[in-house]
Order: structure tokens, then sequence, then C-alpha cells
């Protein structure tokens, strides 16, 4: 308190210097002034110009004032210049025998010199010449005796007298010279100079005014706090009322003197003040009491005025206190109680902070703008948080769904009273709609118990933008891009909360109930509807990150696509959740695979979506790597069936997994043939990797098809060995033709060469390893297959000969 006092003291006898000050250097220079004005007056005297020697001056024509011409004003001599002093009679005389381009008529000026007059009559201003600090006050000050003399040591002797004085108020203090009670007079005392010298410099200094004001207002709310903490002089009612006196005066100050600097000093002086006066009982009903009245007025001072600010720090303290002391009570788990008294005293909140950020516009029929829709999203969804954690704790959250839709209808009647009433404008309009539809959707998500912070964000999301495309402002476009990337990091999480209480060996999953199938198929629709909302918009305009609209909803369909994927591919985990080998869930992952991919290729193509064909081929690589890989899993399955372990149903899901494979393969060369300047860069190898591939699946497939077929006959491994010995050759033969086939069709010599390449393959591998402990029926069977093969090839080669060797261009 003593420091207080001393630093209060100080700065009023500071400022009171710094006035006097002011008031004398204005009387200097009117005197000055006045000077100047006697000088000249004078020198009219001494050269006899009498007034009617004057008069045909005056009556010359005036002309315009030209803005660019610097007009004459007294001024105050700078420095010491010696000048004549001229007889304006004769200066205007000499003006008037100088000859001017004007006065000359322009028959005596040649075509060139009349070419090359200036055409603007605007004399010259040269640009003032920069000074430096010392040259600007050697100018300001060019005797440094007089102001040594007459400026300096009067305001060092000022500062000293004020110190001594300081220092003795200081000192009286410790000595108990002043008591307790002398000692808040003196801060009150200090607090009514300021509000003073304040009310009295209003009309001349309103800046400076406004500064001294806040600090009386600031030297109030501290001399009472240490009146009632330290000096125990009051009540902690009569100290409490009192500050709400004195935000009260501030409030009606800042009205008065329209500074919004008042404003906020009575704003944050009236939130402090309970902390001022507080006992630490923790009475939470009195506290959010006086921040109801306390925002009451606030909401009273929006009515006048249009200050963001104000409206901000309210919401600011009340969200720090209140959430403050709700974090607090979550955490030591008191009866529950409180919380319905919290969920009324948020409710009050809520509709304070939207009637204060609603009233003035509304009033004044002004439009809302992009910060003013930030903030009631901000008032909107800070109230549903408070909201759902209050009720998280009552019933175990039963009524969490219906106060969803409460909110939903409130924001409904919002919409429905400004369309009527025509008080708002259609930005919010659009925005009071949004949330109704945003809060309806949620309602039943919710009433699930989980999940609800990934749904709020996916329709969140998916709300902003439409509210962007419908009103043009940029905030929502901006908001939805980082509300989208909330979502993602949300939904993430709730896939890596699924597998935490998950047992070691069952199967990974991203969900474990319904909530969580709900929530994906949510998020999936939501990127899906964002990304009709990009396509529908001007395609060619920008979005973020230097994406089109075209290409953004196209990065859109696919993500939605991805999600919807890994929730078919991990609700087949989910199904054999307890299985401890992934061989019968793999069969449905590859099928799911291959009929996503190829959803996704046949989605490109029927929308026109700007993926190029390198991508789509990419895709398909993946699915051939992953059949690749595979391979195992599917010859356990296959063992599994044989040996009666597993339905034979999976054998034939995965022969169906294998079909989809091979319509991509014919559509990797369908995307090829139609982009093959796009892989030029590859040669040929393309179309050498595509036949290796549909070679490799059709001998696998095959092999799993001859042992099933052999099982009663032999057993799986001597079935097996009789395959590799004659089946595989068989097979490559009959690829090998129906490559050559399709070369001679097309006329195309790389699928030629290919064929005669497996040709020989075939024809050494038969020579030199199947003919070697083969049955006389598997020998027969592929010399005789061979045999024919090549005879067919043969006379084709023949019968086309023209086509494939004499045509040039083959």
């Amino acid at each position: 308190m003593e420091a207080l006092i001393f630093i209060a003291f100080v700065i009023i006898i500071i400022l009171l210097v710094k006035i006097k000050s002011l008031h004398r250097a204005s009387a200097e220079k009117n005197y000055q002034y006045f000077q100047s004005l006697k000088k000249e007056l004078e020198a009219l005297k001494d050269n006899n110009i009498s007034p009617a020697s004057l008069a045909p001056i005056t009556n010359v024509p005036v002309k315009p004032t030209d803005e660019t011409v610097v007009q004459w004003r007294p001024i105050i001599p700078i420095e010491p210049i010696v000048e004549t002093v001229v007889n304006p009679l004769e200066e205007k005389i000499i003006a008037d025998q100088k000859p001017t381009v004007e006065s000359i008529p322009a028959e005596t000026f040649s075509d060139e010199e009349k070419a090359s007059q200036p055409t603007s009559t605007t004399p010259y201003i040269p640009a003032p010449v920069q000074e430096s600090w010392t040259q600007q006050w050697m100018r300001n000050n060019p005797d440094l005796e007089k102001f040594i003399g007459e400026n300096l040591i009067n305001k060092i002797g000022i500062t000293v007298l004020v110190l001594g004085i300081a220092f003795f108020v200081k000192y009286a203090i410790d000595q108990d010279w002043i008591n307790e009670t002398g000692r808040v007079c003196i801060g009150l005392g200090c607090g009514v100079i300021l509000v003073g010298l304040a009310h009295y410099l209003r009309n001349s200094y309103r800046s400076f005014s406004s500064v001294l004001a806040g600090g009386g207002i600031a030297v109030f709310y501290f001399t009472i706090a240490f009146a009632f903490h330290q000096y125990h002089l009051f009540s902690q009612t009569a100290a409490f009322v009192i500050m709400v006196v004195i935000t009260i005066f501030a409030v009606l100050l800042s009205l008065l003197y329209d500074k919004l600097e008042l404003a906020v000093i009575a704003a944050i002086g009236g939130f402090i003040t309970p902390f001022l006066v507080s006992t630490g009982s923790g009475n939470y009903v009195i506290l959010f009491s006086y921040l109801i009245i306390l925002n009451i007025g606030m909401l009273a001072l929006s009515y006048f005025k249009k200050w963001p600010a104000i409206n901000v720090i309210a919401l600011f303290f009340t969200v720090i206190i209140y959430g403050g002391w709700l974090g607090n009570e979550l955490i030591t788990s008191d009866p529950f109680l409180k919380y319905k008294n919290a969920l009324l005293f948020a409710t009050a909140f809520y509709l304070l902070f939207l009637a204060m950020n609603l009233v003035y516009n509304i009033r004044t029929s002004k439009p809302f703008k992009g910060f003013d829709f930030s903030i009631l999203l901000v008032i909107t969804f800070g109230y549903y948080a408070a909201g759902m954690l209050n009720l998280n704790c009552w019933n175990d959250g039963a009524y969490q769904g219906l106060f969803t839709i409460i909110l939903g209808v409130v924001n409904l009647g919002l919409a429905w009273f400004f369309y009527i009433s025509q008080k708002g404008d259609r930005n919010l309009l659009y925005l009071l709609i949004g949330l109704t539809l945003t809060f309806i959707s949620l309602t039943a998500p919710v009433q699930l118990h989980g999940h609800s912070i990934t749904l709020f964000w996916s329709a969140e999301f998916v709300l902003l933008y439409w509210l962007h495309q419908r009103s043009n402002i940029a905030v929502f476009k901006y908001s939805s891009f980082i509300v989208m990337a909330l979502t993602i990091s949300s939904l993430l999480m709730d896939w890596e909360y699924a597998n935490e209480d998950a047992i070691v060996h069952h199967l990974p999953v991203l969900y474990r109930t319904i909530q969580g199938f709900i929530t994906n198929l949510f998020a999936i629709i939501a990127f899906a509807v964002f990304a009709i909302l990009l396509k529908k918009h001007n395609t060619k305009e920008k979005w973020l990150l230097g994406l089109t609209n075209l290409q953004a909803s196209t990065i859109m369909v696919l993500v939605s696509m991805v999600i919807f994927y890994l929730t078919c591919v991990f609700g087949v985990n989910l199904y054999f959740y307890t299985n401890t080998s992934l061989v019968v869930p793999n069969t449905w992952h590859q099928l799911i695979t291959y009929v996503f991919v190829a959803a996704m290729l046949l989605t490109i193509k029927k929308y026109q979506l700007s993926v190029n064909a390198i991508m789509q081929m990419l895709m398909i690589t993946a699915c051939v790597c992953f059949y690749l890989l595979s391979i195992q899993s599917s010859i356990q399955l296959r063992n599994s069936i044989i040996d009666g372990n597993v339905a034979v149903l999976f054998l034939w899901i995965h022969w169906l997994a294998a079909g989809v494979l091979l319509y991509l393969m014919f559509a990797a060369i369908t995307i090829y043939r139609k982009n093959i300047n796009q892989f030029s860069h590859a040669g040929n190898a393309i179309v050498w990797l595509i036949n290796f591939v549909l070679i490799t699946i059709l001998s696998v497939e095959c092999m799993h098809a001859f042992i099933y077929a052999t099982k009663g006959v032999q057993t799986p491994g001597a079935a097996l060995q009789q395959y590799i010995k004659a089946g595989v050759t068989i097979v490559w033969a009959v690829c090998s033709f129906a490559i050559m086939w399709l070369g001679m069709k097309y006329k195309y010599k790389t699928l030629r060469i290919v064929s005669l390449v497996v040709f020989t393959v075939a024809l050494l591998k038969l020579f030199f390893y199947d003919i070697r402990n083969i049955s006389e029926g598997g020998k027969i069977a592929a010399f005789i297959m061979l045999g024919v093969l090549l005879l067919i090839i043969s006379f084709m080669y023949q019968k086309l000969k023209k086509i494939i060797i004499d045509d040039p261009a083959v």
C-alpha cells in the first residue's frame, strides 16, 4: 500500500509539472507570435505606407487558390536570419514589370518555342532537408545558456522537489505518522486528483485525459483492495460493493468521454474485483452471480457502443474463471448437484454473450463481419463443450442428446426471429441455419455416448465451407480447413484408442462398437459432401495450398474412399476379432482392396477426376503387390480347406478376388494404351511386366484349382509336384498362345516377342525339367498340348506372313 501511494503521488506531481510546462510553452509561443506581428507593423510604418496607397493592390481580382502552392502564414522565426524589409508596393511594381509567359502575347513565340514553354504554373518546391536529432535540437535552442537557465534547471529542480516530497510521504508512512486510514485517504485522494485532472483536460487533451482517468480508476481499485486485505478497514461485502460502484463509475466515464480505454480498464477492474476481495472461501454461487451482473453491465455498454475489445475481454475472463472452476470440480469429483447449477450458470453466460455480440448490430442495422461470426462460433462451441462436460457427469450423460437438440432449436429460433423481423443480415441468418443443422445432425450420434468430437468437427468443417460459399467470407474457408485437419486428427485418435485394451494376439481394429462405425461413416459422408460443394462451385477458383477447387474435390473424394476402405477392411478384423491368424481375414482383405481400387478407377473415369494415368497405374501396382505378398497366405487357406478346418466358401471368395484382380490388369492395359505418351520413358517394360503378372496370377490360381480338384485322389504335396512338372508348362503354353493371338490381331510386335519368349521357356522347362521323374500321363499331356500349340502357331505365322513380316509398319 505504501509503495502504491508513493508511486501515485510521484505521478500526480509530475503530471502537474508537465501540464504547467505545456501552458508555459503555449504562452511563450503566443508571445513570440505577437512580437512577429508587431515587427511587421513597425516595418510598414517606417516605409510610410498608408492604407490608401495599398488600395490598388487590394482591388486586384483574386484568383482561386492553388492548393499545391504553400500559402503564407505568420510563423515564428526559428533561427536568426538577416532580412531586408521590402516595401510591398515596390514588390508589386517589380512583379508587374517582370515579363511572364502569361503576359507576353502568344504571337511573339514560334511554334518550337511554344512547344518548349512549361504547361504548368505551379512553382517548384524543393524537398525539405533531413536533419539529424542534434541539428534539430541546436536549431530549436540556439542559445544554450538560455536553455539551461530557463528550461533545464527548473525541470531538474521540480523533479528533485517532487522526489523529496514523495520520500517524505514514504518516511511518514514508515514512521506511522500516517495511520492506515490516512494512507487509504491519500490513495483515494490521488485517484480523485487524477480523475479531476482528466476531467479538467478532457477537451484540450482528450487522449491524455483518458490515460489520467484510467490511472485514477486503477488507484481506486488497488486502494480498496489494500484497505480490505492489509488494513481490514472494510468488510468483504463493503469492499465488494465499493468496487462495484467504482466499476459502474468507470463505465459511465467511458460513455461520457467516449473512450474505449476507460471501458477496457473498467472491464478488467470489474473482473479482477472478486480476486481482490477474495478470502478463499470458494463460494462459486456468489462469484458467478457477480459475473452475471457484471456481464449485464457489459451488455448495456454494448447496446450503446460497438467496442469488440470489451466483448472479447468479458468473454476471456468469464471463460477463464468458469473454465478453471469447472476443471477443478471435474478433477475433485464433487457431488453432481454442482453440475446442475454449473449448467444453469453456463446457460446464463451463453445468453448474455449471445446478446452482447448481437445487440449493437441489430439496433443500428449494421452488417456482421467475419470477426463477429468468429466470436459467435466461439461462444456457441464453448457453451456446447461446457454443457457436454456437465451432462457427462449427470446421469452418465443420458441428457447429452437432448441438450444438443435444444441448442439446435435455440439457433433455429434465432434464425426464424431474424428472418421474420428482417433485423439481421443474410450472413447471420446463414450462420444460425448452419448451426441448427449441425446440432440436429449430431443429436443421434451424441446420444450413443462417444466419438462426439469427431462427429462434431466432421459436420462443422462442411458447414463452415458451405457458409463461405453462401456469404463469401474468407474466414469461414480457412476455419473449415483447420477444422478438417482437426477432424482427421480426432479420427486417428479414435482409431488408436480402439486398440488400447485389445489383447496382444487379437487382430488390430479401428473401432469396436457401433459408435465407432457410425463415426467413420459420418466422416465418409462429410468428406464426400465437401467434395460435392467444391465441384459445384467455380472449379478453377483457388481453394487453399495452391489447389483449385477441382483438385481439392478430387482429394476429398479420395480421402472419403480411403476411410471407407479402411472401415470395411478393419470391419473384417472386428468380425474375426478372436482369430489368431490372418489367413481367413486376408481373403476378405484382398477382395475388398481389389473392389475398392476398381471402384476408384470407375469413379475417376465417370466423373473425370483429375487423377493422372501414373497414379492409377500405381494403385493397380499396389493391388498386385498385395496379391504377391499374400500367396503364402492363400496356400495356407487352401490347405486348411482341404483339411476341413475352414469352409470351402473362402476359397471361392479368394477366386472372386482373383477375378477382380484380373479385371484390374485389363484396366491397366486400357490405361496404358490410352496414355501411352505418359509411359514413353518406360518403353516396352510395362507391356512385359503386365504379361508376366498375368501369367503369374493364372499359374498360381490354376495350381489352387488343380490341387483342390485332386484332393480325393492324392495328397496336396503330390498334386503340387505333378502340377509343377506338367501343369505349369501347360498354363504357360496356353498363355503364350493367347499372347501371340493378341499380338497378331492388334499387329503389336512386342506381344509376339513376349509370346515367343514364354514358349521358349516352356519348351526348355519341358525338356530339361518336366520329363524327369514325371508320370506317363503327364508326359503325354504336356507333349501333346505343346505340339498342338506349336502347330497352330506355325500355321498362324504362315497364314498371316504378309501381315506380320512383310508389313513394314509392324
